[in-house]
């Protein structure tokens, strides 16, 4: 069943013992909604936490490790925050698939698999989604609600450049700094502070990068050695998949991930030409029209000619 924001609002005031979830390979969106919705419930008398994320990295997780639940609880009500489908679940979250009370998303390709479900495909990021939210629940809009939520926007339009941003979007980020937080500092460590390790992916990444149809397809790939000699962990490829885009020309941009497990991780990003969830869903994944991803069990030679068959397909399609 679809809700409206006042519908969520309302269902999220008669709920208790509330666990929010949050997905794989966490990102500032995903956690930024639920640090900041945890954050609002229990400043109305709710009780709420934060399942658990293995995958946490370290540069979100002051947003979401504070507020996991004490051992034993038991959760009355669950809610999912920028989640597209329950295959995205972190492990500890399987046993909720179909349990889920209150989907809250912004992603076109969800299905609606909450029992009530408020999805905006409109919004930027899921945290703008989350900030009607919150002012529906009639919850004060304090500096560490508005952190979270500003990472959250600023993450998901890569600090408000990608097509996806709206004037919403915008709106949010003002309210945002009204409520006193340091954009300008916290913009700062999202987007131009590098680690040594992230800075030798990037080399990684234009070192290897190659190019299709006359430039206008690039793809790098990420293997598990090079990740492993530079240090790097998520946090360090956290965003890094936007880099195969900036170059001139190209219209779709692909980075290949080797996890430690083998399996492939793939991003996709494009420009407005181009479709990057169409790209993905052909290989069983989805997400964004400008940005999408799949993983592959194949390898990463099997994965690198599957993504890149359905690249220069949709390529072809669109001339």
């Amino acid at each position: 069943m679809t809700v409206d924001v006042a519908g969520a609002a309302a269902e999220l005031q008669a709920a208790d013992d509330i666990l929010i979830l949050t997905h794989r390979r966490p990102d500032g969106d995903t956690t930024g909604c639920a640090g900041a919705l945890c954050r609002a419930l229990r400043q109305i008398g709710k009780t709420a936490y934060i399942l658990e994320n293995p995958e946490i990295t370290r540069r979100y997780a002051p947003l979401i490790v504070p507020c996991y639940p004490p051992e034993g609880f038991v959760p009355r009500y669950v809610v999912s925050t920028d989640i597209a489908e329950e295959k995205l679940f972190p492990d500890p979250a399987e046993q909720y698939k179909g349990k889920v009370d209150l989907v809250i998303d912004h992603h076109g390709s969800n299905i609606g698999f909450g029992h009530k479900n408020l999805i905006r495909p409109d919004a930027g990021g899921c945290a703008e989604v989350l900030y009607d939210v919150i002012n529906a629940l009639g919850a004060k809009f304090t500096t560490d609600i508005a952190e979270c939520i500003y990472v959250g926007v600023s993450t998901d339009t890569g600090c408000f450049k990608y097509s996806n941003t709206t004037a919403h979007s915008h709106a949010v980020a003002a309210a945002c700094l009204t409520a006193g937080i340091d954009g300008g500092e916290i913009n700062r460590a999202l987007f131009e502070t590098k680690t040594m390790p992230r800075f030798q992916m990037e080399r990684v990444v234009f070192d290897t990068m190659e190019f299709y149809e006359n430039g206008a397809i690039a793809v790098a790939m990420l293997w598990r050695a090079d990740i492993d000699y530079a240090g790097a962990d998520m946090d360090d490829l956290d965003s890094i998949a936007s880099l195969t885009r900036q170059i001139e020309g190209v219209q779709i941009g692909i980075t290949l991930t080797e996890n430690k497990d083998k399996t492939v991780k793939v991003s996709v990003r494009t420009t407005k030409e181009m479709d990057a969830a169409a790209i993905c869903q052909k290989c069983g994944g989805g997400g964004h029209i400008r940005a999408a991803g799949a993983s592959f069990d194949c390898g990463m030679e099997a994965a690198k000619a599957a993504i890149l068959r359905a690249a220069q397909e949709q390529y072809h399609a669109k001339q």
